[in-house]
């Protein structure tokens, strides 16, 4: 009883000194006005984020994700979108416009943009292209990033970190650490995330309104988010299965975030009606007009596919005992040429399977592939696989095959392949031929 009654002390004591202290901000005409834990000076802050920025920038670079001209026209209007918006932040935190502010649009297709703080954005061009955004939209979603900034997120979170660890600790004296986590993560840690992320919101659409954006783009932003979230948990039907609920995220539910800044509108209805209008630019910003799911977007990359065939039709003998294969793959994609009706695409890497009509056990080796895009639903590839068992045995198995694909390459798809393989056993020289047909589900994750 001693341990829990004070970790209980303990535990309250540094939430109160998380929840308490001063605030980074002006104050604003939104309702933003919670004090924060701002222990860590502001210069170590943005030496943690400016190397953090830097590490991002080496690696976009090196995969050519920056500057190519698949992203010039949206990196020159989102910088233009950013310069305007920088000429209102004083008014939100001091001298704010004198930061080392930067942004880069990414040429990958996933559907994000994030900070990392001292002034640095990156804006995916998935998420312009696959919401099908405008430039009020894009201006509410860079605003809210640098929201993020202004309100010295990063060095409240670098503030909280020991009292949360110390938090934790404390708790697991007096619950198991199991428990400990879940109070830490659910309670606490994802709770101030969301309490941030709304606060970046809200900050945000001032700071657009003060800058002639529209700001009930906000609201057209988070409709087309929650679109996009849909038609992602229609594409991989696992998705359906984890509950849409608030305390499990880090960010809140899309219609709640869209029901707050249409709350926050009013308050700020002056500001946009006094403000200089924007004016958008002749071209839009992304050729589509209506949120899409669009795999083609997401190619250059190294990504992990897991591959599950309910049944596999062989020619020459059927085992019964066989009739479910399982498969990785750990490669990189590029996409070779792209066209806006699709692309070439060209994969190389390392290849697990077990359950192969031809053979049993565990097989592992590379694979390469290359494959049309048909935007945006089909790919028809072919493949070459050499593998060899990992369990130890001296049994070696080769593949050619062609197949095709439909569905979000970058989520899940089904497959039927066909192909013709030949098998090399234990203790034997002689290789054994057969043909295959096999059919099913893929499901994809992009690890960077």
């Amino acid at each position: 009883m001693y341990f829990l009654s004070g970790s209980r002390k303990l535990l309250g004591a540094l939430l109160i000194a998380l929840l308490t202290g001063c605030a980074s901000t002006l104050p604003t005409a939104v309702a933003v006005d919670r004090k924060q834990n701002l222990a860590v000076p502001q210069v170590a802050a943005d030496v943690f984020s400016k190397v953090s920025n830097f590490s991002d920038r080496t690696l976009y670079q090196a995969q050519g994700l920056l500057g190519n001209p698949s992203v010039q026209y949206q990196d020159q209007r989102v910088q233009a979108i950013f310069k305007r918006l920088i000429a209102h932040v004083d008014g939100i935190h001091p001298e704010a416009s004198k930061w080392d502010w930067e942004i880069h649009v990414v040429d990958r297709g996933r559907v994000n943009a994030y900070t990392v703080g001292a002034g640095k954005v990156m804006v995916y061009r998935g998420l312009i292209e696959h919401l099908a955004l405008t430039e009020d939209e894009l201006a509410f979603i860079v605003a809210h990033e640098m929201a993020h900034n202004l309100r010295e997120h990063m060095r409240e979170y670098l503030s909280n970190y020991l009292p949360l660890q110390a938090a934790g600790m404390g708790l697991t004296q007096a619950l198991s650490p199991w428990a400990s986590a879940m109070i830490m993560d659910y309670g606490i840690d994802k709770n101030l995330s969301r309490i941030k992320e709304i606060e970046a919101d809200r900050i945000g659409l001032e700071l657009m309104a003060h800058a002639g954006f529209n700001p009930t783009a906000a609201q057209q932003t988070f409709a087309k988010f929650y679109l996009d979230e849909q038609q992602s948990r229609g594409a991989l039907t696992y998705l359906q299965l984890i509950p849409r609920w608030t305390y499990l995220r880090t960010h809140p539910l899309s219609e709640n975030r869209e029901a707050d800044v249409k709350q926050q509108q009013v308050k700020i209805s002056g500001i946009y009606e006094r403000s200089p209008k924007n004016t958008p630019a002749a071209a839009p910003l992304s050729q589509k007009t209506v949120v899409n799911q669009d795999y083609l977007d997401d190619y250059e990359k190294l990504y992990l596919v897991g591959r599950i065939a309910p049944e596999t039709v062989f020619t020459r003998l059927v085992h019964a005992d066989r009739d479910v294969s399982f498969g990785a793959d750990l490669g990189y994609g590029w996409m070779l040429y792209r066209t806006p009706q699709g692309g070439l695409s060209g994969h190389v890497g390392y290849s697990l399977f077990h359950g192969d009509p031809q053979i049993t056990g565990n097989y592992g080796g590379v694979f390469t592939e290359l494959g049309w895009v048909f935007n945006p639903h089909w790919q028809v590839y072919g493949r070459w696989v050499s593998a060899k068992n990992i369990d130890g045995y001296a049994a070696r198995k080769q593949k050619a095959s062609a197949g095709v694909r439909w569905g979000n390459y970058n989520l899940g798809h089904l497959y039927l392949e066909a192909g013709s393989g030949r098998a090399q056993f234990v203790n034997s020289s002689r290789w054994q031929q057969q043909s295959q047909l096999e059919f099913g589900y893929a499901f994809n994750f992009g690890l960077f």
